[in-house]
């Protein structure tokens, strides 16, 4: 199984569930000293892809070398993700391009070349999607459009793959307790201090945590649970699978 975004949050949550269910990860990041510590822990099942996804021109070998690091995989994670929290109206057209490139661009090209390869024997698809993606929220609408865009992508990839025995579903999560979410949201121009910055986090995961009606954020072990159960499941296809703490119900 291939894992983007491997050494980090639900990504990392991921590969340690595959691995404690006996199977094998290629695990995609572009912190090469992070993936190299992965793949002491457990070198025997899991091999390593180092590449920036958002340069997309790299991505298409990437995917070959991960399909080519045990001879064949039966299935793709797309987990890798970025935010820059700021008005729309403010984002920058680097700020965009930079999250529609590792969002929606990247995880297409993987999936281009997972599907290419799974054709025929089968296999499986996941898409790390958000509940942004249904449910837009202040400082966050550019990354909800490249989640929105991944939706539809999943149920496109899903309705073209399906003859060849290909899966593709994709996971909604709500907040969860990752470093994503812990990025201090400044207003432009604005500077804190060191402590001024933890007191805003701790404010800002707070507040996420009180939206959700089970009253707390999610675990990056719980979503990965959801992952694998999608990963497995032999006629479930296109779908949207929320698991967001009733966020989507509030």
């Amino acid at each position: 199984m291939i894992v983007s975004g491997a050494t980090r949050g639900i990504g990392r949550a991921t590969v340690d569930a595959i691995l404690a269910r006996g199977g094998k990860v290629v695990a995609i990041a572009r912190d090469e000293q992070a993936l190299g510590e992965l793949e002491a822990s457990a070198t025997d099942r899991i091999r390593v892809v180092a590449v920036d996804l958002s340069d997309v021109a790299g991505v298409p070998a990437a995917a070959a070398r991960a399909i080519d690091a045990f001879g064949a995989v039966d299935g793709l994670v797309n987990c890798a993700g970025i935010a820059s929290y700021e008005p729309v109206v403010a984002a920058s057209l680097e700020s965009i391009e930079a999250q529609f490139r590792v969002n929606l661009i990247a995880p297409l090209l993987l999936s281009q070349a997972v599907a290419k390869h799974l054709r025929g024997r089968g296999g499986s698809i996941v898409n790390v999607s958000s509940t942004l993606s249904e449910r837009v929220a202040q400082t966050t609408v550019v990354y909800a459009a490249t989640k929105a865009a991944l939706n539809t992508l999943t149920k496109g990839l899903a309705l073209e793959l399906a003859p060849a025995g290909v899966r593709v579903n994709a996971v909604l999560p709500g907040g969860v307790n990752t470093d994503m979410l812990r990025t201090p949201r400044l207003r432009p121009g604005e500077s804190l201090t060191a402590q001024e910055l933890r007191q805003r986090v701790a404010s800002q995961v707070d507040a996420l945590a009180a939206l959700h009606p089970l009253g707390r954020l999610g675990k990056p072990e719980e979503v990965a649970a959801v992952i694998v159960h999608v990963l497995d499941q032999t006629w479930q296809t296109g779908s949207l699978v929320t698991i967001d703490g009733g966020l989507s119900i509030a």
